[in-house]
């Protein structure tokens, strides 16, 4: 059975181990070096320590069973041309590689509606890579592409620096 759950501040390692585990299985093929330069840029222990504490950002943990299969990250942020209390970005939502195609992926859209909801939030928004199945998977669930910008991360391919921005109105 698939469940959800607020990610708690003593739970960091586990967050952060799992979410070292699902960036590789999902976008290593993104950079000459594998992620290396990006999880080191992005992925520190002591930024998710301080996200915990963040009022405004609400980690989850996904679970089958006792087990820990993905994590997503939600932050209350605004997006132009949308006031920031309608607001909330989809900034991280990941699983691990044998549990993609399960329909775990519309357990958790669902809880994310549901969540913003109860927040009093009508627009989710999210950046996806734009050559990636996520991409495809947000467009299901009804986002539309409003922008599409360039990543000039130094380590990542020159074919995958396209990123769009994708938004739904609840």
């Amino acid at each position: 059975m698939i469940t959800i759950k607020e990610c708690q501040k003593n739970q960091l390692d586990l967050l952060h181990a799992i979410a070292i585990q699902t960036y590789n299985d999902t976008y290593q093929y993104l950079w000459v070096d594998k992620g290396a330069w990006y999880l080191n840029e992005f992925y520190k222990k002591e930024s998710f320590e301080k996200e915990l504490s963040a009022p405004d950002i609400f980690y989850f943990l996904v679970y089958d069973e006792d087990k820990t299969i993905g994590y997503f990250k939600l932050m209350n942020l605004a997006l132009d041309p949308y006031m920031e209390s309608d607001c909330i970005e989809i900034d991280k939502l990941y699983l691990l590689k044998d549990y993609g195609g399960k329909g775990i992926g519309k357990i958790i859209m669902e809880f994310i509606f549901g969540f913003s909801q109860k927040q009093k939030r009508s627009v989710l928004w999210l950046k996806a890579m734009e050559d990636c199945p996520a991409r495809h998977f947000y467009e299901k669930f009804g986002f539309i592409q409003t922008d599409k910008s360039f990543l000039n991360y130094p380590t990542i391919k020159e074919d995958e620096r396209s990123i769009l921005t994708m938004v739904k109105e609840i």
